[in-house]
C-alpha cells in the first residue's frame, strides 16, 4: 500500500510537470505569435542576367522594369532584431540590343520571366528623426514558373525557322523543348538579398532592395554542360504596409 502511494505520488508529480510544460510552451509561442507584423509589399525593380560563355564573353544584356508583389512577416528575436521572410511574386527579364554572341535567339532578343522567391532578412531598426532605419541582409531562394520572349525578326536555327516571339521555358536540360521555346534557366536559383529603408508610424516604408544570383542557372545539353554561367541580379525601390 506503501509502494502504490509512492507510485501514485510519483505519476502525479510527472503530470503536473508535463502539464506545467505543455502550457509553457503554449504561452511561449502565443507570445511570439502575437508579437508578429504582416507586412504587404510592392513595387518596380529592375533585373537583369549575368551571362557568360565558356570562353569567359559576356553577354551585353540591359536591365528590364517589372513588379514586385509580396506578403511578409516581422518576427521579433531581440531588442532591435528581427527576422523578416517573405513570399514575393516578381516579374525579372532583360534586354539584348543587336544580336548577341553568347546568347543565339535572335536579334534585339527581349525576355521577360516570373519568378516566386522566398526572401529571409534579418534586419536592424534603430530610431532616427520621427522612424525608423530599417537595414538587412539575407538568403534568398527563387523558382522560375514560365515567361515570354520576343525579337525584331524571324529567328533562324540552322535550316529551322520559327518566329519572332514565344515562351519562356525554365529547364535543367535544354536539349528538348518546342520550336518556339526559349530554354535559358534552371527553374532553381538562389543568392542573397540586401535591404535599406526608412519607416514611418511603424506602418508605412520605402526601402531599396537588391539582390544577387549566386547560382548558376544555366541549363546543360543533354548529357553536355556548356561551361557557361547565367546569374539572376535585381534592384528597385520597394513601398511597404505594415498591419
Amino acid at each position: 500500500m506503501v509502494q502504490f502511494s509512492f507510485l501514485t505520488k510519483i505519476y502525479y508529480s510527472m503530470s503536473y510537470k508535463k502539464s506545467f510544460l505543455c502550457i509553457a510552451w503554449v504561452l511561449m509561442f502565443h507570445n511570439a505569435f502575437s508579437q508578429i507584423r504582416w507586412e504587404l509589399k510592392g513595387g518596380v525593380q529592375y533585373s537583369n542576367i549575368m551571362a557568360k560563355d565558356r570562353d569567359g564573353s559576356k553577354a551585353g544584356t540591359h536591365s528590364a522594369a517589372g513588379l514586385y508583389l509580396g506578403l511578409g512577416a516581422k518576427i521579433p528575436v531581440a531588442n532591435h532584431f528581427l527576422v523578416h521572410p517573405s513570399l514575393v511574386s516578381a516579374r525579372r527579364g532583360f534586354n539584348i540590343n543587336g544580336v548577341s554572341q553568347v546568347l543565339w535567339w535572335g536579334s534585339d532578343l527581349k525576355v521577360r520571366t516570373s519568378y516566386i522567391e522566398l526572401p529571409v532578412d534579418f534586419l536592424f531598426t534603430a530610431k532616427i528623426g520621427p522612424g525608423n532605419l530599417v537595414a538587412g541582409a539575407g538568403p534568398y531562394a527563387g523558382y522560375g514558373v514560365g515567361g515570354k520572349w520576343k525579337t525584331s525578326e524571324v529567328v533562324v536555327i540552322g535550316d529551322i525557322v520559327t518566329s519572332d516571339k514565344g515562351e519562356v521555358n525554365f529547364q535543367d536540360d535544354a536539349s528538348y523543348g518546342g520550336d518556339r521555346s526559349f530554354v535559358y534557366a534552371r527553374p532553381w536559383d538562389c543568392g542573397v538579398h540586401l535591404k535599406v529603408g526608412y519607416a514611418l508610424f511603424n506602418r508605412y516604408a520605402v526601402s531599396f532592395e537588391m539582390q544577387q544570383g549566386t547560382a548558376n542557372i544555366e541549363p546543360r545539353w543533354g548529357n553536355y554542360e556548356t561551361g557557361g554561367t547565367v546569374k539572376n541580379k535585381a534592384w528597385g525601390l520597394v513601398l511597404s504596409y505594415t498591419f
